[in-house]
């Protein structure tokens, strides 16, 4: 029934159709939400190493590919370039990453670890390790296999090359988890 006042009420073409999979078993929803807790987990696991998971993402790419251009760490973190540049800048500020040019071309800004970078970037990874080996835990051997196979095909599938869809992740842009945790 109308309320009085109110704009007639469109009829829908699934009007009557019961929709049989609720808002929280979709899968979509549920990998959002555990997406959203492991994020919020590796955000305060960060704090205390006064990292953001853009900076610690960024640090692993460098200790990853010393010398690495700008724009090949925005390719591997699937980012923006201008997004990772305002992120290195940060972390060169504060003497964790170093910027240099090729002797033959000094157009590419290089990056590269200063050893206090590499020192942070060690502790990172040893966080990495026992986040890893948290979850292998919870999971049998054949069930981790099946879901990292599932994991690559679905990343396959939806995560495409930045370059050619323009959807890049802004690592500068403060994540509302990161807030909370903070």
């Amino acid at each position: 029934m109308d309320r009085p006042g109110a704009y007639p009420r469109a009829t829908r073409p699934d009007e009557g159709r019961t929709f049989t999979i609720p808002l929280e078993n979709g899968l979509g929803f549920r990998i959002g939400r555990l997406a959203r807790a492991m994020r919020q987990q590796w955000s305060r696991q960060l704090h205390s190493l006064e990292l953001s998971p853009p900076q610690a993402a960024v640090l692993r790419g460098v200790i990853a590919d010393p010398g690495c251009s700008l724009r090949g760490l925005a390719r591997l973190l699937h980012s923006d370039p201008m997004n990772v540049k305002r992120c290195v800048d940060d972390l060169q500020q504060r003497g964790l990453v170093r910027s240099g040019h090729l002797d033959s071309d000094r157009r590419p800004r290089t990056l590269d670890l200063t050893p206090e970078g590499v020192a942070l970037a060690r502790q990172v990874t040893d966080l990495v390790a026992i986040q890893q080996k948290q979850l292998r835990t919870l999971l049998t051997n054949e069930e981790w296999q099946v879901l990292n196979r599932s994991l690559e095909t679905l990343e396959n599938e939806f995560v495409t090359d930045t370059s050619r869809t323009g959807d890049a992740v802004d690592f500068h842009a403060p994540n509302p988890t990161d807030e909370e945790t903070s």
